[in-house]
């Protein structure tokens, strides 16, 4: 007699008890958690704007919420690599925008994107501030880069992601429900 085994509870309590991201952790092409030495820059980078009021943090700050790595191919061939940062939701959750129905990216140069929570709660998203090892400048679209782990499933090849990419990002915002 054969015995069948049913993984959908195992994975659900995996989720359940230790996050998302856990389920992710043996998916080829999720970030996977990093030992890095911690940035040891205090200016703010990053400010989030939300129903508590404003947030702004720095690299140091940022990168001590955890890190996480990717391989991941990208919509622009010359900035495939190797990403490290933390989660974008651990970032949202320490502002308290995680419950927010969407964020709206600011970028430096005036570009902006709105990006549903369904993104980061379903895809181990990025808020990356390293690329291939070195943390990223202005003129390699840093300091700060919305990542997705592209590789990781063909839906995220979308085009319908492409602008989500956001670079030299500066600000999130919570947006309210449509």
């Amino acid at each position: 007699m054969k015995m069948r085994v049913c993984l959908k509870p195992l994975l659900l309590s995996v989720v359940l008890v230790c996050g998302p991201a856990a389920a992710f952790a043996e998916t080829p092409g999720a970030p996977r958690a990093v030992t890095l030495t911690v940035s040891k820059a205090t200016a703010p980078v990053l400010t989030l704007h939300g129903a508590s009021g404003k947030v702004q943090l720095s690299l140091a700050e940022l990168e001590s919420l955890g890190m996480h790595e990717v391989r991941t191919t990208t919509f622009w061939p010359e900035d495939d690599g190797s990403y490290a940062g933390p989660l974008l939701r651990d970032v949202l959750q320490r502002a308290g925008l995680d419950k927010a129905d969407e964020i709206r990216v600011r970028a430096k140069d005036g570009f902006s994107q709105v990006i549903p929570r369904q993104d980061w709660e379903r895809w181990p998203v990025l808020l990356a501030t390293r690329h291939d090892g070195q943390l990223m400048r202005p003129r390699n679209k840093g300091p700060l880069r919305i990542i997705y782990p592209r590789d990781m499933s063909p839906e995220l090849a979308d085009s319908v992601y492409r602008l989500r990419w956001v670079w030299l990002v500066d600000s999130i915002e919570a947006k309210a429900g449509r």
